[in-house]
């Protein structure tokens, strides 16, 4: 509904780039003012910080609706702390139906409330039977109950419940890699890669902590302190989450600034400055400026690097907007509506979809769900298309042509050159279109003879 109006003004690709910069900037102004109303100090410190973050930064930048999920997800997260539990339904209902991470936020409350009622046990001696009767429940049952009801009253109920059950825990927490060939997004992150990704905030993270124990504000803040004990619990979970699936360090970068900011606000900075001083004060006087350079030159250059890095990726020569235009083109001019296109990998169904609406395709958005569809069709799939097990011109046909009905076969050149020549050097595939991308061919006469796998038409 968002990019509905830039789409119809400027078209499919370049409405939803200008739309995309638009709800990005809103999430942005978002995790800003949410800040502010946290009464977390310097606010926009942590706003640039996070923006510069190469995960967050490159995660909002793909054209998806991951904006708006982490609009909802940190007002939900802040209205639930301030306990307004009507909002909290609002925004888990409004999440329901636009994203399927709503129980992300959810469980985030649940664990915000453990970490408030923790805090009262521990720091004011509060007895089990007080802390558990003042919980936080109206704010965790309203967060469930509107992920419900806008399950419940989705325009695709009841499908939107097998969808959001394989999404969540089939796909977000089974992660079937062994099985099917999926996005990096949701491989595991690598210890020294998560560290390296976060270079800045775990700097201010040890910076932070020292400030703590060295210099700590006289009078402590009961509602920073208490934040930050209760945050941390959604962050650690978080973590986890994220060393599991990259993908899940779009909802992590946010609550990371938003603790490290609340940890630095429990800190007199002054104090910290004396400190510091005091440190080196034994140093030579250069070897007292070279060390302040080092340490500005580390924080400024990791942001600057990410930056560099998210231009690099988002900016690649080998995507242009008509790629593939040529083999869909040739396919569409034969087509009619419902045939099913053989291709050769689940990435490339956007770019089909968007080149033809009409038609089926073997993969969607996910190539879970064809797993989910059929585990031992989808094998055949992926074995066939990735040259992963070799396969006889007949077992391709009968995949191609007996099991999947397809009336084309779409082969994108990278990647696929073993596969690209086995149908090439079966006549029972016709060529219709070959560009230096890809190659198209409609599903023609099954009695035709194949010559040997691997030798083209043209030769």
């Amino acid at each position: 509904l968002f990019v509905a109006p830039f789409t119809a003004v400027f078209g499919d690709l370049q409405g939803l780039r200008i739309a995309s910069v638009i709800l990005i900037g809103i999430c942005v102004a978002t995790f800003d003012a949410i800040a502010g109303w946290l009464r977390i100090r310097w606010p926009l410190v942590w706003t640039i910080l996070l923006v510069t973050t190469f995960s967050f930064a490159f995660r909002v930048s793909l054209g998806k609706a991951t904006p708006l999920a982490l609009i909802l997800f940190l007002v939900g997260l802040s209205v639930a702390w301030k306990r307004r539990a009507w909002l909290v339904g609002f925004c888990t209902l409004v999440y329901a139906l636009s994203y399927g991470g709503w129980p992300f936020l959810a469980g985030s409350i649940i664990l915000l409330a453990f970490g408030d009622a923790l805090y009262d046990l521990i720091v004011h001696e509060t007895s089990w039977r007080k802390a558990v009767v003042s919980a936080r429940w109206r704010e965790i049952g309203a967060a469930w109950a509107g992920g419900f009801i806008g399950l419940l009253v989705h325009p695709n109920f009841p499908q939107d419940l097998q969808f959001a059950w394989a999404q969540i825990v089939t796909i977000g927490l089974g992660t079937p890699f062994q099985h099917v060939r999926m996005g990096t997004e949701w491989m595991p992150t690598p210890v020294l890669g998560f560290v390296a990704g976060y270079g800045i905030w775990v700097v201010l993270l040890i910076a932070g902590m020292t400030g703590l124990a060295l210099a700590h504000r006289e009078r402590l803040d009961e509602d920073r302190a208490r934040l930050l004990v209760s945050l941390g619990w959604v962050m650690a979970a978080l973590v986890a989450l994220t060393l599991k699936s990259r993908r899940n360090t779009e909802i992590l970068a946010p609550v990371v600034a938003l603790w490290v900011g609340t940890l630095w606000s429990l800190i007199d900075p002054k104090m910290l400055w004396r400190s510091f001083v005091k440190t080196f004060e034994h140093w030579p006087r250069p070897a007292r400026i070279s060390a302040i350079v080092l340490i500005c030159l580390i924080i400024v250059s990791i942001p600057i690097k990410q930056m560099f890095e998210l231009w690099m990726d988002t900016h690649p020569p080998g995507y242009p907007d008509t790629i593939f235009r040529t083999s869909m083109d040739a396919i569409s001019a034969r087509a009619t509506p419902g045939d099913r296109v053989f291709h050769t990998s689940w990435d490339e169904f956007p770019e089909l979809f968007h080149a033809d609406q009409r038609l089926r395709y073997v993969s969607g958005l996910d190539p879970t769900f064809l797993y989910i569809a059929s585990s031992t069709l989808s094998n055949e799939v992926r074995d066939v298309t990735w040259n992963i097990s070799t396969s006889t011109p007949a077992e391709t046909w009968s995949l191609i042509h007996d099991q999947l009905h397809s009336k084309f076969v779409f082969v994108s050149r990278k990647n696929h050159s073993t596969f690209l020549n086995r149908i090439e050097s079966d006549p029972r595939y016709i060529e219709i279109s070959s560009s230096t991308d890809s190659a198209a061919f409609t599903v023609g006469n099954p009695n035709a003879i194949p010559h040997n796998v691997g030798t083209s038409r043209s030769n």
